[in-house]
């Protein structure tokens, strides 16, 4: 009983090793890159098409845009797609993304973020809540992440409780609905075109 006893206990403490391990492996990639990218923002010798060609280089690594793409469409939806309309919604949803969040360094000014421990949600997914402080006012972000071959990425993540992704999915779901797949597609072409101009 005893040996049964202790066996438990190595365990257990082995299980809370490799627990720590995966949360803090994700939190030091997404501490990493955070840092990184307001070392960039806070640069003033650099243009802002410098600041946002070099915030994308950053985050790409840690996006996983294919994965993102996909569900943002949902299960149901994403299976209607042939393989060429996924190719290229994918891409077109990848460019739109980072268009979004290029976008909003424009409102960069001295914000600081505080990262909370990483939770884990299932062995190879993790959910890591931060707060970005902004002149005075504090805004609640959770980061959903699950690890890949490639390492830890980045396949959500909720903007004072409104998740990004689910946000994307109810507008395409209307779009499909009105104008169908092309119809979206084509909507998302116009939309990137219009972002170039």
């Amino acid at each position: 009983m005893k040996k049964i006893a202790c066996l438990l206990l190595v365990f257990l403490l082995f299980s809370h090793v490799a627990v720590a391990d995966i949360e803090s492996e994700a939190e030091r990639l997404l501490k990493k890159s955070v840092n990184k990218i307001f070392t960039v923002l806070s640069d003033k010798e650099l243009s802002m098409d410098q600041k946002r060609s070099k915030v994308v280089e950053i985050a790409n690594p840690v996006f996983d845009y294919s994965l993102m793409a996909k569900l943002s469409l949902g299960k149901a939806n994403w299976s209607r797609f042939n393989a060429r309309q996924r190719a290229e919604f994918t891409g077109l949803f990848t460019g739109l993304f980072q268009n979004f969040y290029v976008e909003k360094l424009d409102f960069f000014s001295d914000e600081t973020v505080v990262f909370h421990p990483a939770t884990i949600v299932k062995k190879k997914k993790v959910r890591i809540q931060t707060a970005l402080i902004s002149r005075g006012t504090e805004y609640s972000m959770l980061y959903k992440m699950f690890k890949t071959r490639n390492g830890w990425k980045i396949y959500d993540f909720e903007v004072e409780g409104v998740s990004i992704l689910q946000s994307y999915r109810s507008q395409y779901h209307y779009i499909l609905k009105e104008v169908g797949i092309e119809g979206l597609l084509e909507k998302m072409r116009e939309i990137k075109k219009n972002k170039k101009q």
